[in-house]
C-alpha cells in the first residue's frame, strides 16, 4: 500500500523528532551540569569539616538529582510533529517545505498547487536521515562544570581527617550497643533475685532503664556516653551503705553461732534466712527451757548483742532485750524480742541483697564505661601508626633526594674539573705548537694563520673605508684627501718630512 505524501512526511518525522529530543537533552544537560557538580563539590567540601557517614553517596546525590532532571526533561518535554517539522525546516534549510505540508493538510487544501507542494515535501522527507540533524551542546557551560567536578573528586580522593572521627563514632556506637545488652541482661538477673524487695527492685530497674534509654539516643559521642554513665554511677554510689560489709560479717557470725547452738556444723557462708528461722525456733522453745538453760541462752544472746552493736544496732538491741528478759524471768518478753530479731535479720538480708545488686550494677556500668573509653583508640593508634610511617617514608625520600643531588653535584664538579684540565692541556699543546713553528722569528710566538688572514682583511678594508668617508661635498677636515692635489685625491696623503723625522 502506497503512503500519501502527508503520511510519508509524518512517518519520517518520528526518528527526526527523537534526534531533536536527544539534541535538546544534551543541550539541557550541558547547561545544567554545573548545578549538580557544584552540589557535589559543596558536599565533598563540607565532609572535610563535618563528619558525614557515607560521604561519597551523599556527594553523589546532587549528580543523581541532576540525572533524574535530565531524564525527566528528555521524557516529558512536549515536542509535537508540527514543531518537529518547523525545526527540521530551519536546521536543514528546507524552506518550510515540511511545515507547509502540515499546514496544507490541516486546511484540507486539494488544489493542484497544494498537491504539488505536498508531493515535493514527501520526496524531501523520504531522503531525510536522522543523522543529518546536528547534536547540540554548550561547550562553555560544560567546561565550566568540569572545575567543580574535578575539585570534588580531589576532595574525595585525598585522605579526609573526618574519617577518623567517623570510625571512632562507629566504635563507640558498637560499645554502646554492647553496654545496652549488658544492662538488659543485668535487669533480667535482678528480676530473678528473690532476696530483693519489690521497692528496691523497682528503683534499680528504673535507674537502669533511664541509662539504657540515654545510651540508645546517643549518636556515637564518646564524651556524652561517658557523662551519662558517670552520672548513673554517682546516683548508685549514693545508695551504697559503707557499713554493709561489716554488717554482713556480723550477721553471718550470728548465723554460725545459731547453727552451733542448734547442734549443726557451722558453714563458711551461712544463710541469713536460716538464721532468722533459728531465732524463731528459739523464741518458740523458751517456754520449754529450764531456768539454767535460759540463763545460758541469755549469756549467749548478750555476748552476740555486744558483737553486733557496731554493725547492726537494731538486731543487737533486740538480742540484748531478749537476754535481759530471760535474766529477769520473763520468757514471754524474751520470745517477742527474739521474734523481733528474726524480723530484723530478714530485713537485713533484703538490705544486703539490695547492696549487692547495686554493687553489681555499678561494676557493670564501670565495665561499660571502660569499653566506651577504649572504643576508637585502636583506630587512633592505627592512624598514628600510618602517619608515622608516612613521615618516615617522606624523611627517607627527602634523604634519598639529598643524596641524589649531592651525587649529581659531585659528578658535575668532577666533569667540570676534567673539562678544565683537558682545556688546559689543549692550550698548552697549542702554545707549544705555535712556539716551535718554523715561520715565526726566534724568540717570538708565531701568529696563527687565521689571525694573519683577519689582520690582512682589516688592512685591505681600511683604505676603502677612508675613501668612502672622505668623498662627498662635506669632506671632513681631518680627511687626508682634503689637503691633497686633484691628482692625489682619494689616496692617503704622504706624511711630511717633519713628521717622518719626529717618528725617527
Amino acid at each position: 500500500m502506497t503512503l500519501s505524501s502527508y503520511d510519508t512526511v509524518k512517518k519520517q518525522l518520528g526518528p527526526l523528532g527523537l534526534r531533536l529530543r536527544l539534541s535538546d537533552t544534551l543541550l539541557f544537560a550541558s547547561r545544567t551540569l554545573w548545578a549538580g557538580a557544584a552540589g557535589f563539590a559543596l558536599i565533598a567540601l563540607a565532609g572535610r569539616f563535618v563528619p558525614i557517614v557515607s560521604l561519597r553517596l551523599w556527594a553523589l546525590a546532587p549528580l543523581l538529582i541532576w540525572l533524574l532532571a535530565v531524564l525527566g526533561y528528555a521524557l516529558l518535554k512536549p515536542l509535537p510533529p508540527r514543531r518537529v517539522a518547523q525545526r527540521v525546516d530551519i536546521l536543514l534549510d528546507l524552506r518550510e517545505r515540511l511545515s507547509t505540508a502540515f499546514e496544507l493538510h490541516q486546511r484540507e487544501a486539494h488544489d493542484a498547487l497544494s498537491e504539488r507542494q505536498q508531493e515535493d515535501a514527501g520526496m524531501i522527507a523520504r531522503a531525510l536521515k536522522a543523522g543529518q540533524l546536528p547534536l547540540r551542546f554548550d561547550r562553555t557551560w560544560l567546561l565550566w562544570s568540569l572545575a567543580p567536578l574535578a575539585f570534588g573528586i580531589a576532595l574525595l580522593v585525598i585522605p579526609n581527617p573526618q574519617d577518623a572521627v567517623i570510625a571512632q563514632r562507629q566504635a563507640v556506637q558498637e560499645a554502646l550497643v554492647q553496654a545496652e545488652q549488658q544492662i538488659t541482661q543485668l535487669e533480667q538477673e535482678l528480676a530473678r533475685n528473690a532476696d530483693l524487695s519489690p521497692a528496691d527492685l523497682e528503683q534499680l530497674q528504673k535507674e537502669l532503664d533511664a541509662l539504657r534509654e540515654s545510651l540508645r539516643r546517643n549518636p556515637g559521642e564518646k564524651q556524652d556516653a561517658l557523662a551519662d554513665l558517670s552520672a548513673a554511677e554517682a546516683r548508685l554510689q549514693q545508695q551504697l551503705d559503707p557499713s554493709a560489709d561489716s554488717r554482713r560479717a556480723a550477721l553471718e557470725q550470728m548465723a554460725r553461732n545459731l547453727e552451733a547452738l542448734s547442734g549443726r556444723q557451722p558453714s563458711q557462708r551461712p544463710d541469713l534466712n536460716q538464721a532468722a528461722q533459728d531465732l524463731q525456733q528459739l523464741a518458740d522453745q523458751i517456754a520449754q527451757m529450764s531456768e539454767e538453760q535460759r540463763q545460758q541462752l541469755a549469756d549467749q544472746l548478750a555476748q552476740q548483742a555486744a558483737q553486733m552493736s557496731g554493725s547492726d544496732q537494731q538486731t543487737a538491741q533486740s538480742l540484748a532485750n531478749a537476754a535481759s528478759a530471760l535474766r529477769s524471768g520473763d520468757p514471754q518478753q524474751a520470745a517477742q524480742q527474739l521474734q523481733q530479731a528474726a524480723q530484723n535479720t530478714q530485713q537485713a538480708q533484703q538490705d544486703l541483697a539490695n547492696q549487692q545488686a547495686t554493687q553489681q550494677s555499678l561494676s557493670q556500668m564501670q565495665s561499660a564505661r571502660e569499653q566506651i573509653a577504649q572504643a576508637g583508640e585502636g583506630a587512633q593508634q592505627a592512624r598514628a601508626s600510618r602517619a608515622s610511617r608516612a613521615s618516615r617514608a617522606s624523611r627517607a625520600a627527602a634523604a634519598a633526594t639529598r643524596r641524589t643531588l649531592a651525587r649529581a653535584r659531585a659528578t658535575m664538579a668532577a666533569t667540570s674539573t676534567r673539562t678544565a684540565r683537558r682545556d688546559s692541556r689543549a692550550r698548552a699543546a697549542a702554545a707549544r705548537a705555535w712556539s716551535t713553528s718554523p715561520s715565526s722569528p726566534p724568540g717570538r710566538r708565531a701568529t696563527p694563520t687565521s689571525c694573519r688572514a683577519s689582520r690582512g682583511r682589516e688592512a685591505r678594508a681600511r683604505p676603502s673605508r677612508a675613501r668612502a668617508t672622505c668623498q662627498g661635498p662635506a669632506t671632513p677636515r681631518w680627511c687626508p684627501t682634503s689637503r691633497s692635489t686633484p691628482s692625489t685625491r682619494g689616496r692617503p696623503a704622504r706624511p711630511s718630512t717633519a713628521a717622518t723625522s719626529r717618528r725617527t
